[in-house]
């Protein structure tokens, strides 16, 4: 049985936190593969039992492979797409055929196209994702950072061209990052696709006070290649300040900041249960994977620091972010 929170979404492990991202995260003279057994080993102890992965977490499937977490773990993971170089139909589906190779399964549940693709045309992406689901690589078709009208023109063409549809939609969501309330979510529901949040804390945003993103802590370092992607997403000027206003929030509560985040996502979001959403979380730190998964698994927040939270977004929603892909498009 899947793992849940208290309000029954499927709590999902963003398995970058297996990539060679972190290993700086170490103490020195630590060993990778002791530590990506100790984290597979903590997620078991907490009951999870559903990772998501892609080709582009750096070494991230060949680890979860070599760990053989596929004998113990639901795995989704993800093709590229507009993250990486175009792929003609007989390309990605050598793609998949790679990720099966290095997660040494030969199924996944979830397969995904990770950003949309637009210079090869929806029919052959299709097509590839047909032959894919046709030799069992996987269960389900999935599509992540794909704008509200790319979701519906996909799943008509796979419709009527008898391939899989998509049945599962990952995207950026937090208090902070809304936006796909409006638009995304009234066309996921009215096609039947779930949906499952990565970012529940923005990448560390919520976590932090403005002073901290300003100055490139963690995520926001604008050296750094994750900080390339974030700082466009978060650091606008209705978000930094709101992280006051967020900030004193959390302290009426009594709770940290971090936990504020995910209590909202998980109790006070539009995610629904009936519709199958999830949360994907994505601590990669021993200690915080466990308390992470007490944060998500505690109750809801009190209704006054729901309405506070609400009050923000009417402030900051003229800038929020819409994903990790489009963080370009503003």
């Amino acid at each position: 049985m899947a793992a849940t929170t208290s309000h029954n979404l499927e709590l999902i492990y963003g398995a970058g936190g297996f990539s060679q991202w972190f290993v700086g995260n170490l103490p020195d003279g630590s060993d990778f593969h002791d530590f990506a057994k100790q984290l597979t080993d903590t997620l078991r102890q907490h009951g999870i039992s559903h990772l998501d992965t892609a080709e582009i977490y750096s070494g991230s499937e060949e680890e979860l492979g070599y760990q053989g977490a596929a004998e113990h773990f639901t795995i989704d993971t993800k093709l590229p797409g507009g993250f990486g170089d175009p792929r003609r139909k007989d390309e990605i589906i050598a793609g998949g055929k790679a990720s099966l190779e290095k997660l040494k399964t030969k199924q996944v549940d979830v397969l995904y196209f990770h950003s949309p693709e637009t210079t090869v045309p929806w029919e052959e992406q299709l097509a590839a994702v047909n032959e894919l689901y046709k030799q069992g690589a996987f269960k389900r078709f999935g599509l992540s950072n794909f704008k509200t009208e790319q979701v519906q023109e996909i799943y008509d063409i796979a419709k009527k061209n008898g391939y899989p549809v998509p049945t599962v939609y990952q995207g950026n969501y937090n208090a902070f990052a809304r936006a796909s309330e409006q638009d995304l979510f009234p066309t996921l529901r009215k096609l039947g696709i779930s949906f499952y949040a990565y970012s529940p804390i923005a990448g560390g945003f919520l976590a932090k006070t403005k002073q901290q993103v300003v100055d490139g802590h963690g995520r926001f370092d604008p050296s750094s290649a994750l900080g390339q992607v974030y700082g466009p997403l978060y650091k606008k000027s209705s978000l930094l300040d709101a992280l006051i206003p967020w900030n004193k929030i959390a302290e009426d509560v009594g709770i940290l900041k971090v936990e504020l985040a995910y209590r909202w996502t998980a109790h006070h979001s539009s995610l629904s249960s009936e519709h199958g959403d999830g949360i994907i979380f994505g601590a990669n730190k021993l200690p915080h994977v466990s308390q992470t998964i007490g944060y998500l698994r505690a109750g809801p927040l009190p209704a006054e620091a729901v309405e506070k939270i609400n009050g923000l977004w009417d402030t900051i929603k003229h800038e929020a972010p819409r994903d990790n892909f489009h963080s370009k498009d503003g």
